[in-house]
């Protein structure tokens, strides 16, 4: 991620969406005392720093984080770099469950996962950098070409890097299942008939009938998360440094 430090100068006035709203993030205990940090809504600055102390949190109560499970629009695409960077030192999953999206910043969060799940019932998409007014200028192409640098360097293929670099940031090129499986995803539940978007609110379509006990009362999904965990072993097989072992 050295590349990655050297651009956020560059990043730093760049965002993908431009609703208002900053992301929540939460700790998620799933069946069987599987814990996992939630994200929804607009990645904003200092995101990073709340998902170490979620998994600080964690670590005090003797339990290790085991996925990343998002639901954005996109936000500050130099937060969601910093994020991307934590998710990848960690070498955790990162999940996008039925209902929701993954757009724009978030897709580099998504991107960084060890090992990615996306639902058939989810959307993740792409496009250029807008600027805090929603315009597109030469500081923001600029970004656009740098995140597209950063996705490379997660093992996204060039044509969704060229959807990525093609698209205006007043778009979004929604990827295929074909597309998520060519940078490595594996596609949970059953094909539908869904087409992306999904509503802006999806928390009423998590996938039903899987029991879990959400840390802050929420009603959260486990269909993806339950495949993430027997896919990629029990959990605190995903290290991050400052986990307690």
């Amino acid at each position: 991620m050295a590349m990655v430090s050297s651009m956020l100068r560059v990043l730093g006035a760049a965002i993908f969406s431009t609703a208002a709203t900053a992301a929540e993030l939460s700790s998620v205990t799933l069946k069987g005392d599987i814990t996992i940090i939630a994200l929804s809504g607009d990645v904003a600055q200092g995101d990073t720093e709340t998902a170490e102390a979620l998994i600080t949190a964690a670590n005090d109560g003797n339990r290790l984080i085991s996925a990343v499970r998002l639901d954005s629009p996109g936000g500050s695409l130099a937060e969601a770099v910093k994020l991307a960077g934590l998710i990848r030192r960690a070498k955790l999953p990162t999940i996008v469950a039925a209902g929701s999206r993954c757009a724009s910043a978030c897709f580099i969060v998504f991107a960084a996962g060890n090992e990615k799940f996306a639902s058939y019932e989810a959307a993740i998409g792409v496009h250029g950098v807008s600027d805090k007014f929603g315009h597109e200028t030469a500081q923001t192409e600029e970004a656009t070409i740098a995140m597209a640098r950063i996705a490379s360097g997660f093992g996204v293929p060039p044509r969704i890097v060229g959807q990525m670099l093609a698209t205006h940031a007043h778009e979004i090129a929604w990827l295929t299942p074909d597309d998520l499986r060519a940078m490595g995803a594996i596609m949970t539940d059953r094909p539908g008939h869904h087409t992306p978007p999904p509503p802006t609110s999806p928390d009423d379509r998590w996938l039903a009938g899987l029991d879990h006990q959400p840390d802050d009362g929420t009603t959260r999904s486990q269909g993806a998360d339950q495949r993430a965990r027997e896919a990629a072993g029990k959990p605190g097989q995903h290290g991050l440094p400052l986990q307690k072992r």
